[in-house]
């Protein structure tokens, strides 16, 4: 059954009321929602602190990401990534909906996981002018606003393909008793070949990979708040505690027990 999901879930050990960093989300307007999941926002204050590094299972969507000086398409990445964030800054971010960065690109979406591309690859403007728009101002209400105006240059048609997509991977994120392609089968009545056709195309990644990586979500969400690890496996769909033990390490790189501990 459906079950509320934290909005942070992905970011591993991340408790907002321990660290100077914060993050915020945006949606997108009407015209854009098609497209959009949402804009976010990471700001954060170190000076006089040691740098933060924070660990991030990514949720299966591309990013635009823009940081001065450094901008950039991002697509999905299939491993744990990681991120150091020192001083004080600002990165600001747009999430597309599962499939929809497929609408700017003329290649499957699997051409883009686990790299970083130039923007004007994709759009008609430059990371630098985008950069200068987007930080002129401090408020995020603005900087949505300039984001908005560039992104409206080029706009794709909304794509059927894309809703059934997010149909599935909302299902997926949802419903913790779906544990395999063969439920997502059953459940949408589509063959396994077309589904696996469809998620290469549209979103890069295969079926299997993003029911392992929502599981994984919950997992370590889960285990953070003190959920019991071999109540957490069987919830899941894992059979006994060691083949969920070594899924977990192989993702998020480190034993359940030793992710309690924060090792």
């Amino acid at each position: 059954m459906p079950h509320q999901v934290n909005p942070n879930r992905g970011i591993l050990h991340f408790d907002p009321a321990q660290t100077n960093v914060r993050i915020t989300r945006h949606l997108p307007s009407e015209r854009l929602r098609h497209l959009i999941q949402h804009y976010w926002f990471v700001e954060w204050n170190l000076e006089g602190q040691p740098p933060n590094t924070q660990e991030v299972l990514q949720h299966p969507g591309v990013n635009i990401v823009f940081e001065q000086g450094s901008s950039y398409v991002c697509g999905i990445e299939s491993r744990k990534a990681a991120y150091t964030l020192q001083g004080k800054g600002m990165i600001v971010g747009i999430l597309y909906r599962p499939g929809a960065f497929y609408g700017y690109s003329s290649e499957p979406m699997s051409e883009l996981v686990d790299r970083k591309v130039d923007i004007s690859r994709y759009f008609p403007f430059d990371a630098e002018t985008a950069e200068k728009g987007i930080f002129a101002s401090n408020r995020l209400e603005e900087k949505v606003a300039f984001i908005e105006g560039l992104l409206s240059s080029n706009i794709p048609e909304p794509d059927d393909k894309v809703d059934e997509l997010n149909k599935i991977v909302r299902a997926i994120m949802e419903d913790r008793s779906l544990t395999s392609v063969d439920l997502l089968v059953n459940r949408f009545h589509a063959s396994k070949r077309t589904l696996q056709r469809m998620f290469k195309q549209y979103l890069g990644v295969s079926p299997k990979w993003v029911i392992q990586r929502y599981r994984m979500h919950e997992a370590s969400d889960a285990i953070e708040n003190g959920a019991d690890i071999t109540t957490v496996a069987l919830e899941l769909g894992y059979f006994d505690q060691a083949h969920f033990s070594k899924d977990f390490k192989a993702i998020v790189g480190a034993s359940p027990h030793a992710y309690r501990r924060g090792d």
